[in-house]
């Protein structure tokens, strides 16, 4: 007996959700397991490179393979290679170990963009943004809950976290196995076919705004990421080796579960509900002010010495990503024509590995400088991305 096909929104959710459950178990240890093989704080910041050269490398690559083959190959490729990337990690025994596990996952990562178009294939367009809200919903329960097993995990063994990830990658290999369907219609193979990722992203001149827009709050975004960790060690945790390592880790996940919470009920509720009568540009704005806020808020209420009030930080930041990660992938659905969903998303994905190559790999070198560097510098570029989308119109 064939089992029951999952609607589109549950499986494109619980695809996403174990995804970044996976990498969210291993975020709060990644850096400090570096940092045991001998790393310093500016090559730490390095293996978050690598994961994201490679998604920058796949993502328009998995983006049109999806548009010419389907959905549902792409996906199970992908969570094949993120599975073996996680026992990699688990297996790890030199930097150069973490490093290759990281780029193998990384590569496997990149499938974010054919989740998305898996939506856009299922709906009209005037519904796609709403829908894209519930890939933000699924970061954030995988923020909630990964860094938080992962904390649990890395205290009865360093390589429980991984292992952990790797059957919940499993699991979704199985689940996209039996029970997605293929969403995207192969009529037009040969054009697919004759497509070029560079052509495309030349030709169509109403994607690039969005697309750099995109580029530079994840750039924003990733300096903060790579780097918060390191300052709640510097401004809070007294012990060293081992203890101090635990100490930081908690505190880093209890930080990222805050951002995970947060937006959890931003993009579950919140979003959902105003993009009903609000355009997906006005939400973009907002979040990056509130994203730039957030950064200023770290260094200002990291000086004041409270962890319980530096906690607020992360509710903003959730705030602000919240509102602009779905409704800048809402804008990037309708500004793409339909046979082309799964190459633009892919595009905007790929602008936002790009920041997490360029952001890791700026962070560490800003974090030796001064500490509150990264969060100001991130400040800045999101004033950036806002000048660079004052032309751009509402779709409704």
């Amino acid at each position: 007996m064939t089992p029951p096909q999952a609607p589109p929104k549950f499986a494109v959710f619980l695809i996403v959700l174990l995804d970044v459950m996976g990498l969210g178990l291993l975020i709060p240890a990644q850096p400090f397991l570096a940092k045991h093989f001998g790393a310093e704080p500016s090559t730490v910041t390095l293996i978050g490179t690598t994961y994201a050269l490679m998604q920058f490398v796949l993502a328009p690559v998995w983006g049109a393979l999806s548009d010419r083959y389907g959905r549902k190959p792409i996906l199970l490729t992908t969570l094949c290679m993120t599975s073996l990337g996680h026992l990699a990690f688990a297996s790890a025994t030199s930097l150069i170990g973490l490093f290759a596990a990281r780029a193998l996952a990384g590569a496997g990562a990149a499938n974010i963009s054919t989740a998305q178009a898996v939506l856009s294939d299922t709906h009209a367009p005037h519904e796609r943004s709403r829908a894209m809200a519930i890939i933000g919903a699924a970061f954030g329960m995988g923020f909630v809950f990964g860094p938080a097993l992962g904390g649990i995990l890395f205290k009865i063994e360093p390589w429980a976290p991984a292992v952990f990830a790797a059957s919940l990658a499993a699991f979704n290999i199985i689940f996209v196995t039996l029970r997605v369907p293929e969403t995207r219609r192969l009529t037009e193979r040969g054009e697919q076919s004759r497509s070029k990722v560079l052509d495309f992203f030349k030709t169509d001149k109403s994607i690039r705004p969005l697309v750099f827009t995109t580029f530079l709050s994840m750039t924003a975004f990733a300096l903060m990421e790579q780097t918060v960790g390191l300052y709640i060690e510097s401004v809070w945790v007294q012990a060293s080796g081992n203890e101090g390592m635990k100490e930081a880790t908690s505190m880093t996940a209890t930080f990222l579960v805050i951002v995970g919470l947060s937006a959890i009920a931003v993009q579950g509720y919140f979003v959902r509900k105003w993009l009903k009568t609000k355009a997906e540009i006005t939400l973009c704005r907002v979040g990056l002010v509130t994203i730039a806020a957030s950064l200023l808020l770290i260094p200002a209420l990291g000086a004041i010495g409270s962890f319980p009030l530096f906690l607020v930080t992360a509710v903003v930041l959730a705030f602000g990503s919240g509102m602009f990660n779905p409704s800048m992938a809402g804008l990037v659905s309708l500004a793409c024509p339909e046979d082309k969903q799964g190459l633009g998303l892919a595009l905007n994905q790929s602008s936002q590995a790009l920041g997490r190559i360029v952001g890791p790999t700026l962070a560490g070198a800003l974090f030796a400088a001064a500490t509150p560097a990264p969060f100001l510098t991130g400040m800045v570029l999101t004033g950036i991305a806002l000048l660079i989308l004052r032309p751009v119109k509402a779709t409704r």
